[in-house]
């Protein structure tokens, strides 16, 4: 799946490649080939473009979320109001897609829900074991990727409308 740019992803598999040598437990991104990278991109994309994020999209047409006009929030690590800028993608939505990519490659079987481990697997005669049936649900978007994009999402929207307090004095 070739990757197009604020089309069908937010970021390039280079961007992608550059962000992961940073990263601990890359090994995962490191090994995959370029189109299971591709595939993870664009999967992980949609997974996060699927929210309900502040602002309004610059165009009607724009494939994705991104980019927003009117997108304003507040920072509290620098303790200010941000502008997203009605031209870019914010760097918290491209760390997002490159932490969701590789959630998506470290678990095989995220989409479809569950992950199954087994207590005892051999390789002589190939044996394996799984006496307790044990199935654990894995987050398909884990708080880590999530919490930080808090300040970009709407809270508490109905039917696309902004549901504020105010007060007439």
């Amino acid at each position: 799946m070739a990757i197009v740019l604020n089309t069908n992803s937010y970021v390039t598999e280079a961007e992608a490649d550059a962000y992961m040598v940073t990263r601990i437990d890359a090994a995962n991104w490191t090994a995959a080939t370029t189109a299971n990278k591709e595939a993870s991109l664009v999967t992980a994309t949609q997974i996060i473009d699927n929210n309900a994020w502040i602002g309004y999209s610059v165009s009607s047409t724009q494939a994705l979320a991104f980019p927003r006009k009117n997108a304003v929030y507040f920072d509290n690590r620098l303790g200010q109001t941000i502008t997203i800028a009605s031209d870019t993608v914010p760097d918290l939505i491209k760390t997002a897609v490159f932490e969701q990519a590789l959630h998506l490659l470290n678990h095989e079987d995220l989409l479809e829900g569950t992950v199954q481990t087994f207590e005892n697997i051999s390789i002589g005669s190939i044996s394996i074991s799984d006496s307790n049936n044990d199935v654990t649900r894995i987050s398909i978007t884990p708080a880590y990727i999530m919490n930080p994009l808090r300040p970009l999402m709407h809270r508490g929207t109905s039917h696309g409308l902004h549901n504020q307090w105010w007060r007439a004095n």
